[in-house]
């Protein structure tokens, strides 16, 4: 069985962030518990991999492709400018761009 041990501070840290996003909007669905588990554990293995990957893939491909997703965060976030809306983005979309090289 394959394992990914999260050995490198900057992958457990982006790891760690995301866990952080489920455990703020309070998430319990698949994707959110194998990133609590994966925070807690340092590592993902198996068919997790797989999952993980899949979750990234899906969120990169949505922050490039799907405007709504970019109205849908600002009407949660209504706190955010626009510029710091992008920012946040753009810090999401390396963090998954990095876990996603990671992962393969």
């Amino acid at each position: 069985m394959a394992k990914r041990l999260f050995k490198n501070a900057r992958i457990k840290q982006i790891v760690h962030n995301i866990a952080e996003d489920f455990r703020f909007s309070g998430e319990v669905d698949s994707y959110a518990l194998l990133f609590y588990k994966a925070d807690s554990d340092g590592g993902v293995s198996g068919g997790d991999i797989d999952k993980m990957l899949e979750y990234v893939t899906t969120g990169l491909g949505e922050l490039k492709d799907n405007i709504a997703w970019r109205e849908q965060f600002m009407n949660e976030n209504q706190g955010f400018d626009e510029i710091k809306m992008l920012e946040n983005l753009r810090t999401i979309e390396e963090e998954y761009q990095e876990l996603q090289a990671f992962l393969r």
